[in-house]
């Protein structure tokens, strides 16, 4: 039974009218549009209302894209600091050889200089090694019997008196350093002229012995060799007065004093060795 106010035999429209209907409307809606541009308004309404959805939907691509990015920054980066790291050891290696070189030739021309000394031979010798006791204070040279080296011969740097030869074999021979107690060299204080004894104390260094307390001396003094002993020509650098002190015990100064040669140093030294003397009639 109808309801009042309801069409007794009114009829719902079909799936197929309601399509039909709704195209027209589209296309309706599309000629309107492409003629008249009369949705732009509505079109710009829903482009701003879907901003942050496009937004937001974008986020992880560009998370993933700054990931990714980081990732092969670091790499790179981490590529060239292990570049860098490669360039600088080989710039260390070179600039240490650099210097080393300009120390050995520095050296060399200093050695070179020391030749032509007036009386004198030398010949040139390279330090093998160090002796394997530090105490015993020696050197062993690649010069021997056969390069005409002999017990007894000052041996030099470019900085002063090393030491003497003690022993010779045929390819080598050992030098005993100023420094070891064995040693007693005749000096003079170039400043003043000043006759003394220096002898090693075995620990690199050495001592100005039997100096009267009232002797004229000084830290920084030069001790030269006297010449008297005949071993070791007049003039070569011994070592400098390191510290000069007065006891109330003892009638002599205590000097210490530090060798000038580079006994620890030294690559290159020269032999002294005493040229003949003219026979005359």
């Amino acid at each position: 039974m109808a309801m009042p106010g309801q069409l007794m035999f009114a009829r719902r429209l079909g799936p197929t009218a309601r399509l039909a209907i709704w195209l027209l409307a589209g296309l309706a809606c599309v000629v309107i549009d492409s003629r008249y541009h009369a949705l732009d308004g509505l079109r710009s309404g829903f482009s701003v209302l879907l901003q942050p959805v496009r937004d937001v939907m974008r986020v992880p691509a560009d998370v993933a894209a700054e990931l990714a990015g980081f990732f092969t920054r670091h790499r790179l980066l981490q590529n060239e600091r292990d570049a860098l790291l490669l360039e600088r050891a080989q710039l260390l290696v070179g600039v240490n050889d650099a210097k080393e070189l300009a120390r050995e030739n520095a050296e060399l021309r200093a050695l070179l200089r020391l030749r032509d000394r007036p009386g004198q031979e030398v010949v040139h010798a390279a330090l093998l090694y160090k002796g394997h006791d530090w105490f015993a204070q020696r050197l062993t040279l690649d010069q021997g019997a056969s390069g005409g080296l002999r017990t007894g011969m000052p041996v030099i740097d470019a900085a002063g008196l090393v030491g003497q030869v003690t022993r010779v074999y045929p390819g080598s021979s050992e030098v005993t350093l100023v420094s070891s107690p064995d040693q007693l060299t005749p000096v003079l204080v170039e400043r003043t002229g000043q006759r003394g004894l220096a002898a090693g104390t075995g620990r690199g260094q050495m001592e100005l012995r039997y100096m009267p307390a009232q002797t004229d001396l000084r830290p920084g003094d030069r001790l030269l060799t006297s010449g008297i002993d005949g071993v070791y020509p007049a003039g070569i650098p011994v070592a400098a007065v390191n510290r000069v002190s007065r006891s109330q015990s003892s009638p002599y100064l205590r000097v210490e004093c530090m060798p000038l040669a580079g006994i620890d140093r030294a690559r290159g030294v020269l032999v002294l060795i005493a040229k003949p003397q003219a026979k005359t009639r």
